[in-house]
């Protein structure tokens, strides 16, 4: 299986902030070493766990953000774990870690010292809540302060200002940080390819999310407006839409009526589906014929969406999707997580992938990766490891170590 980054060597230092820019190379194809203290990642220890008993070994999240790395146990805060790492980062392509300005500078892993023993060939992504620079360099964040902080959550929500705006799940601002790390580092490799020279990586993981907030900072900085959030659709600068997009269906399923722009050919589809309904209602008036004046409706009126609702009151809400999205509209059946999980679409486009991870009584079902790109593979190349899997194969490979010496470490606590 071909991939991108087959025959890199990526060393991460174990962190849930940074973990997906190492699952980003390894699925595509790079050979990540995950170091974790001798406690184990911090992402071993947040759950959830198989049958719901704590087990650094069995940790669905650990699972899922380190399949197909390697794992080797070293306590950089000694002398001899922090030269075990720089030691290792001498032979690597990338270095991903995420520690706070000045931190790596006396166990000699900061970038100046790591270049020169590498020849000015590495490159080192640091992902850290604010940066390695400013006022805020210092501070850490969870990553629902980085929501709300960053601007997304202002963002997103309901229109009603007076409901508390939807924070999100799942890591977002790790794994929107995480993407654009990776990003930079594939940036920083073509570099390398041309000049031979690598590069330090500095992510901000706040500056990462208050760019991903759509056209809320273009609009503020344009022209001073502030946008609103609205239910189930686009923040807007004039405030909340007249009209409501999330629609109950008549098998009592909700279904998101979203336009982005009701063409002229949307609406001749659109119009032909009411009248056969006969819930059409006013919108037969030859005035919604004009873009103008239909574009404005929809946006400022209810009428429109009052309609929808009509129609909806009468068709499933399956039947419903398909039929606008066979003619443009993506209209689209508000599901679930577990519905998704088991929904035909994903598995007829190769979503999901099955991995044999030890401690699961079966194959274990993860996405297959972010992208589908012809000629290459992005997913998962085999199971996250156990704690401290690789320790002494990885020193054995890598650094010539005998068993003598590997004991040696062991008994010192440096592994």
């Amino acid at each position: 299986m071909s991939g991108f980054f087959d025959g890199l060597l990526v060393i991460e230092l174990a962190d849930r902030r940074n973990q997906y820019v190492g699952k980003l190379l390894a699925d595509g194809g790079a050979r990540v070493i995950q170091v974790e203290p001798l406690s184990g990642s911090p992402g071993r220890h947040c759950g959830p766990f198989v049958h719901d008993r704590p087990d650094p070994n069995a940790c669905l999240d650990y699972w899922y953000y380190n399949a197909g790395k390697e794992s080797i146990r070293i306590d950089i805060t000694t002398p001899a774990g922090a030269q075990l790492v720089g030691r290792l980062v001498e032979t690597a392509d990338i270095f991903v870690e995420s520690q706070l300005k000045n931190a790596l500078i006396p166990l000699d892993l900061d970038y100046e010292t790591l270049a020169q023993r590498t020849a000015g060939k590495l490159i080192q992504a640091s992902l850290t809540d604010f940066g390695q620079n400013g006022p805020w360099r210092d501070l850490k964040a969870n990553d629902t302060s980085h929501m709300a902080l960053g601007g997304p959550m202002g963002s997103s929500g309901y229109s009603d200002p007076t409901v508390t705006p939807i924070g999100g799940q799942g890591h977002q601002p790790w794994n929107v940080a995480g993407t654009l790390g990776a990003h930079a580092i594939v940036s920083a490799l073509i570099e390398r390819l041309t000049s031979g020279i690598g590069q330090y990586v500095d992510c901000s993981i706040h500056d990462c999310m208050s760019i991903c907030t759509e056209g809320a900072i273009p609009a503020w900085i344009y022209s001073g407006q502030v946008l609103h959030r609205n239910t189930g659709q686009h923040a807007s600068a004039v405030g909340p839409a007249a009209g409501r997009l999330n629609i109950r269906a008549a098998d009592g399923r909700w279904v998101n009526t979203v336009a982005t722009q009701l063409t002229p050919y949307l609406w001749a589809n659109v119009l032909e589906w009411l009248i056969e309904q006969g819930v059409e209602g006013e919108l037969a008036d030859p005035r919604y014929l004009d873009d103008v004046y239909r574009a404005t409706r929809w946006r400022e009126g209810t009428e429109i969406q009052e309609a929808y609702a009509r129609l909806l009151a009468k068709v499933p809400s399956y039947e419903a999707m398909h039929r606008a999205q066979g003619f443009g509209l993506t209209w689209s059946v508000i599901q679930s997580p577990e519905e998704n999980y088991d929904h035909a679409h994903w598995h007829e486009r190769g979503f999901f992938t099955s991995i044999d991870q030890p401690g699961a009584q079966a194959p274990v079902r993860f996405p297959r990766g972010p992208y589908l790109i012809d000629g290459a593979q992005f997913q998962p190349r085999g199971p996250a490891p156990a704690l401290g899997e690789h320790t002494r194969s990885v020193l054995s490979e890598l650094l010539g170590m005998d068993g003598a010496s590997i004991r040696g470490l062991q008994e010192s606590g440096a592994i």
